[in-house]
């Protein structure tokens, strides 16, 4: 398809009502509003796809923000308080236009997005079941998930200290932004847990499909909603004072975040990707039981008592045996059943994995580092002002005007000239405030929405060099 038939199917499926802005800074009470953000965009080209280099450029954010519409499409989502307000909504998100214009923008999104995996992920010389089996043991190991005493289930420390980005988020001084940006970062895949797991239950492929249905019996709670994983991770948002509603946080998914869930719909969609999905899922099924360890403790470090963590107590504890399920029934019991033919895809799917999680590890420690700071990057941005290499863009908003979060693919200023905006670098009711002669760096690929917080608020977005005499 020709660049311009692309894009212009693009602009198609995104002029829906559904995925434009409005003023609102949460979603609520409407899983059927998702705006895309593909207005920001300038000379669009979805043909080549982008590299890990451009990861996270505009484009990435809003192809992300496309796919998880599309695939979210195929399942069912009713707002809690009744479909009856919002069903003009809920009608068009079904709607068979709507749908065939996501299948036509889909697969080609697909293209653009995870291309870069292909020349990203190494390809280790992995090709019996004994070295298979090495190679993933010695995997979770490297990554602090070794084996327990058995060799197959994954040691869990429930009292190590934090460490990694756990411990980062602890050591900001606005430790309670920061884990609930991490928290948001795990909703579009907590909220409608094993959705996409869903995907690959039908069909007929032996033991192998008898497990992966245990795993998601359990992510259901067998049937009883409060024991639902979904469900205990809303009471862990509401115990800090979340909004629980499905993507009430859509504006502050970071595109590392929305990459990662779009992973595991991207091959459950295409039925070739099986055996990368079954090894990605028992990598992560292996790590999540020390991971959801670590984020309970650093959950309990920065809220206190208040948190309630059995979301991630439950996952420390159940994910022992999911990891054990996984990695003897889906990597090594398909590696048996279906021969050598099939490693090199179960090892794709693991290094493909790696590669997304260290992505996106990168993009939140780098938000979360920025929105710390911001008072710091105001000075700093003060100090590039005669930096800048364009005349930019000058741009006046009002209160009521429409919302949307964005990345820029350079690093920006934003000076403003007359009025006052609020800036949304993570999900706060104690946003930034930049008022007149303030000028704000902006580091390319951080995510940020701005809301006037005057009458009218007047601002310019130059591009500037990072060479100047801050550097």
């Amino acid at each position: 398809m020709p660049s311009t038939e692309l894009t212009d199917a693009v602009s198609a499926y995104c002029a829906h009502r559904i995925f434009q802005a409005g003023p609102e800074i949460y979603l609520r009470g409407n899983p059927y509003q998702r705006p895309v953000g593909f207005g920001d965009l300038d000379n669009v080209d979805f043909t080549v796809p982008l590299t890990e280099d451009q990861f996270l450029d505009h484009r990435q954010l809003v192809a992300g923000r496309m796919l998880t519409n599309a695939y979210e499409s195929g399942m069912v989502f009713l707002p809690p308080e009744g479909v009856g307000p919002v069903l003009p909504d809920f009608e068009l998100f079904y709607d068979d236009e709507v749908r065939r214009q996501r299948d036509v923008v889909r697969p080609r999104l697909e293209r653009f997005v995870f291309s870069f995996l292909e020349t990203s992920t190494p390809k280790p010389a992995v090709r019996t079941l004994d070295e298979l089996e090495a190679y993933f043991l010695a995997e979770v190991n490297a990554v602090g998930s070794p084996a327990d005493q058995t060799g197959n289930n994954p040691a869990v420390n429930t009292t190590a200290p934090v460490r990694g980005t756990m411990r980062a988020i602890t050591e900001c001084r606005h430790a309670e932004e920061a884990a609930a940006l991490h928290l948001i970062q795990l909703a579009p895949d907590a909220l409608i847990e094993a959705s996409a797991m869903a995907r690959n239950l039908p069909g007929s492929y032996g033991v192998a499909q008898s497990e992966l249905f245990k795993i998601f019996l359990d992510e259901f709670g067998y049937g009883v909603y409060e024991a639902k994983h979904s469900t205990i991770f809303k009471k862990m948002l509401a115990s800090v004072g979340m909004h629980t509603d499905v993507h009430a946080y859509w504006h502050f998914y970071l595109s590392g975040s929305l990459v990662g869930n779009n992973y595991f719909n991207y091959l459950a969609e295409d039925r070739r990707g099986v055996f990368r999905y079954m090894s990605a899922v028992t990598y992560l099924e292996w790590l999540f039981a020390q991971g959801f360890a670590d984020t309970g403790t650093m959950l309990r470090v920065v809220f206190g008592d208040r948190v309630d963590t059995k979301y991630c107590d439950e996952h420390a504890h159940i994910d022992i045996h999911h990891g054990r399920m996984a990695y003897e029934n889906l990597l090594l019991g398909l590696a048996r059943t279906h021969g050598e033919v099939v490693i090199p895809e179960l090892v794709r799917g693991v290094e493909e994995t790696k590669v997304l999680m260290r992505l996106g590890d990168e993009d939140f420690l780098a938000q979360i580092r920025w929105a710390d700071s911001l008072d710091e990057h105001t000075r700093l941005g003060a100090v590039l002002a005669t930096s800048a290499v364009d005349e930019g863009t000058a741009v006046s908003r009002a209160p009521d005007d429409p919302f949307t979060t964005r990345v820029y693919d350079t690093d920006r200023l934003i000076a403003v000239a007359d009025g006052e905006v609020d800036v949304y670098a993570w999900a706060t009711e104690r946003p930034h405030r930049l008022g007149p002669g303030d000028v704000l760096l902006v580091p390319r690929g951080r995510l940020h929405g701005l809301k006037a917080a005057s009458g009218q608020v007047n601002y310019t977005v130059r591009e500037v060099s990072r060479n100047g005499p801050a550097d």
